[in-house]
């Protein structure tokens, strides 16, 4: 197939077990950007979560975040689309969070911002040492975040980490409340919510187009559940073999783990 973009999740995907991207997997992704491919990474970070080391890599024009809440020109950091949370929405997940415990924080106007309560006590809901450092390092902390969360501008996500996977379980299922809002997780201890027409995949359709990118010379890579959409709105979409089974059943083609350089791998194969 012609490969005109390449869109890759970072965690559990083109980032191994401790955030880095290897060597390997950087030099495959630079031998398509200097080909003219489009390299694409579509995450449920904040723009602060794009690396240097990543942004460097040539091809990588555009950046989609936040679950494919915004998408960023990446040079200038411009922000080229953008889809909040209803208000109406946000309160009642703020009823809801407030009766739970987790590490929560949100996305407003693209920058992180916790929830100073559980912020200075992230290792009791993310164990990985790796993955907690990033994430206190790309996000602020906020007393009583949630107290006045209704007078931001916007809300482009909402983030929660969960020590007990029961007290997760109650929180979907009173979640079930939203109508406008979708949820999903990005890895198997937390939940994030979006509009409902947020997703990496329409994020996508929406690049592809500005781009005039036919979207069956896409590729993307992923391993969770929120980059199910992406992987079927891709003409080839892939599943790391760390993938959760309901990404894989929807893949077209299973490659190796994050660790073993799944994506350098499948890539290699295709030159």
């Amino acid at each position: 197939m012609k490969i005109s973009m390449i869109a890759l999740d970072l965690d559990g995907t083109c980032l191994d077990s401790t955030g880095k991207i290897t060597d390997r997997t950087r030099e495959i992704l630079e031998r398509y950007g200097k080909s003219g491919t489009q390299i694409v990474f579509t995450t449920g970070r904040p723009i602060a979560g794009i690396l240097k080391e990543l942004r460097t890599i040539s091809g990588t024009d555009y950046a989609i975040t936040l679950n494919g809440g915004m998408i960023y020109k990446l040079e200038s950091e411009n922000i080229i689309y953008k889809k909040s949370i209803d208000k109406r929405e946000l309160m009642l997940v703020k009823d809801i969070v407030l009766r739970h415990d987790a590490l929560t924080d949100i996305a407003s106007s693209g920058v992180g911002l916790g929830d100073k309560k559980t912020y200075d006590n992230a290792a009791k809901y993310i164990k990985n040492d790796d993955f907690r450092n990033y994430y206190l390092s790309s996000r602020g902390s906020r007393k009583d975040l949630w107290e006045n969360i209704e007078k931001l501008e916007s809300v482009e996500k909402i983030n929660m980490f969960f020590n007990d996977m029961e007290e997760r379980r109650k929180v979907l299922d009173e979640l079930k409340i939203l109508r406008t809002s979708k949820v999903c997780s990005g890895m198997p201890n937390n939940i994030e919510i979006n509009h409902s027409e947020v997703n990496k995949g329409n994020a996508l359709k929406w690049l592809c187009r500005k781009l005039e990118i036919d979207i069956s010379e896409l590729i993307a890579f992923g391993d969770g559940g929120n980059d199910i959409d992406m992987i079927k709105a891709a003409g080839c979409g892939v599943a790391m073999s760390n993938a959760c089974g309901e990404l894989k059943k929807c893949a077209d083609i299973i490659t190796k783990s994050n660790d073993e350089d799944g994506v350098a791998w499948f890539l290699e194969n295709q030159l």
